[in-house]
C-alpha cells in the first residue's frame, strides 16, 4: 500500500484556483523531509475543513508550487453535537496530550482555564507562546487522525471570563465527584442541545465557590459512572459519553 502524505495548508487555494504556491514550512517539509518529486501526490487540508488532492510541481526552488486535482469542501450538514472542553490547565506536559486526544476524540473547541486550584499559571507574556506551541499541536493531531476541521483554540482565559461564555452555549457540564445526576440523565433531559461546554478542572478538583458559582450560571453538575479520573483522563471520557448518548438516544 502506497503512503499518500497530509498535510495543513497555511495557505491554501482560492475557490476555483487550479495552481498555487505553497507556503514555505510545507514546501520543505514534501520536498526536504519526505522527498517527494515533481509530480508527487499529496492530501492537503486548509482552516476551512475543505481537503485537496494535490500534485507536486517543480522542486528546484523552495517555495513549491501545487496543482489542485480535486477537491471536497467541508460538510456543513454533520448533525452531531459541537463540543467545547474548557480545561483547567495542568501540571508539565499534559496539555500537550489533551489537546491531541481531545481532537481525536472531536473536540471542536479547547479553552485552556485557569481556575483557582491550577497548578500551571502561566504569566501573559507566555499566552502567545503556548498558544503558538498548541495550535501546532492541534494541527498535527489533524494530519495524524485525518479529520480536516481544526479546532478553535481560545487564548488563556479565567474562570470569570470562562463564566461569561456559557451564554453561547445550549448546555454546559460540569463533572464533578459529589453526588450528581448522572451524565446520562443530564444529556437525555436536553437531547436537544447542540452546542454543549464541558467544564474540567485542575489536579486538585473544582473549589466549593466555582462550582456554586458555575450552577448560578447555568451549569449542571454531573456523576461519572466510573473511577475518579485525573484531569488528563477526564475531558476524553466526558466528550465520548456526550458522542455515543447523542448518537444512541
Amino acid at each position: 500500500m502506497s503512503f499518500t502524505p497530509r498535510l495543513f495548508l497555511a495557505t491554501a487555494p482560492a475557490d476555483e484556483q487550479k495552481e498555487f504556491v505553497l507556503d514555505e514550512s510545507a514546501s520543505r517539509h514534501l520536498v526536504k523531509v519526505l522527498r517527494l518529486e515533481k509530480g508527487g501526490r499529496f492530501i492537503g487540508f486548509d482552516a476551512r475543513s475543505n481537503e485537496y488532492e494535490l500534485e507536486l510541481g517543480p522542486v528546484e526552488s523552495i517555495p513549491v508550487t501545487a496543482t489542485v486535482l480535486s477537491r471536497r469542501s467541508a460538510n456543513s450538514s454533520s448533525s452531531g453535537p459541537v463540543i467545547a472542553l474548557a480545561q483547567s490547565l495542568p501540571k508539565g506536559p499534559k496539555i500537550d496530550l489533551i489537546l491531541r486526544q481531545g481532537t481525536e476524540a472531536g473536540v471542536n473547541r479547547f479553552i485552556p482555564l485557569v481556575t483557582k486550584r491550577s497548578i500551571s499559571r502561566p504569566d501573559e507574556s507566555q499566552y502567545e507562546h503556548k498558544n503558538n506551541r498548541w495550535q501546532k499541536i492541534l494541527v498535527e493531531a489533524c494530519r495524524q487522525c485525518g479529520r480536516n476541521d481544526v479546532p478553535v483554540l481560545d487564548e488563556v482565559t479565567d474562570w470569570e471570563k470562562c463564566l461569561g461564555l456559557f451564554v453561547e452555549f445550549d448546555q454546559v457540564l460540569l463533572p464533578y465527584e459529589k453526588e450528581a445526576p448522572t451524565l446520562r440523565t443530564v444529556l437525555e433531559s436536553n437531547l436537544s442541545a447542540r452546542k454543549i461546554l464541558v467544564l474540567v478542572g485542575p489536579e486538585g478538583g473544582w473549589s466549593k465557590e466555582e462550582v456554586t458559582q458555575a450552577q448560578q450560571k447555568g451549569a449542571a453538575a454531573v456523576h461519572l459512572p466510573t473511577p475518579i479520573l485525573r484531569t488528563e483522563t477526564a475531558g476524553l471520557v466526558v466528550v465520548s459519553m456526550i458522542q455515543y448518548a447523542l448518537s444512541h438516544p
